[in-house]
């Protein structure tokens, strides 16, 4: 009777011990299935960070292209809007000294009668034909240069500094010889005619545009060092000119 009891105690203390084998085995396959799908959610959260990564990597390629694609089309424009500040300069300039030559002034607006005409007399030069063949081969490179025929501007603004290198529109050929190489991005020979305005016409009238062209020179270069210091020399020597305030400008745009 005591060893059937044993047996049956035996039995249950079996039953009991697999029971509890059966529930730790379960709990452990419970955690394992856990345990992987923790690691398949923190697999994919890492993915999908990756992906955000990269497309803020994408966005911040387009956006810094984009603004140098902008910073370029500016310059493009600020580039010719110089252009055009310079020919009007180069225009106001030629009028005043055709009025000396004629010897009018802007304000001398009366107008000429048959009773007011002055009377020629016998005893007067004839018509400057040197002045009128140095106004024509000025002009004629100018007119080229407007239309963008740089190359042959270059040439003939050359053959009128051979012939004319000390007349009043020298320093202005010289000056547009170097305008027209920045046209043609031949930025090497534009540093050289434009520093070439300098150093033959040191009190020409487009020393300050041709000393601010320089700095345009540099920027383009990418010597902005060099161009910055340059554009302070106009702020500082040409206080109160147009190319003061534009090298003050530009000054602006390369301290972003």
């Amino acid at each position: 009777m005591a060893a059937s009891r044993l047996r049956r105690s035996a039995s249950l203390g079996m039953a009991a011990a697999s029971g509890l084998l059966v529930a730790v085995l379960f709990a452990g396959c419970g955690f394992q299935r856990e345990f992987v799908r923790r690691g398949q959610v923190l697999d994919s959260m890492a993915v999908r960070l990756v992906r955000v990564e990269q497309s803020q990597q994408s966005h911040e390629q387009e956006m810094a292209k984009l603004r140098a694609d902008v910073l370029t089309e500016m310059e493009g424009v600020q580039a010719r809007l110089d252009q055009v500040d310079a020919q009007l300069a180069d225009m106001d300039d030629r009028f005043d000294r055709i009025s000396r030559r004629v010897g009018t002034g802007r304000g001398d607006i009366t107008p000429v009668t048959a009773d007011s005409a002055p009377r020629p007399d016998p005893g007067l030069r004839p018509v400057d034909t040197v002045g009128v063949a140095e106004d024509q081969l000025y002009n004629t490179a100018y007119l080229d240069f407007t239309r963008g025929k740089y190359d042959v501007a270059i040439s003939e603004f050359r053959q009128y500094l051979g012939s004319f290198s000390q007349t009043d529109n020298a320093d202005n050929a010289q000056y547009w010889i170097g305008e027209c190489f920045y046209s043609l991005n031949r930025l090497y020979s534009a540093e050289v005619n434009f520093r070439q305005v300098m150093i033959a016409y040191p009190r020409g009238n487009k020393v300050a545009a041709a000393e601010y062209k320089l700095g345009l020179v540099y920027v383009a270069q990418n010597r902005k060092p060099e161009a910055m210091n340059q554009l302070r020399k106009v702020v500082k020597e040409y206080p109160g000119t147009n190319e003061a305030k534009l090298a003050q400008d530009r000054l602006a745009t390369l301290g972003q």
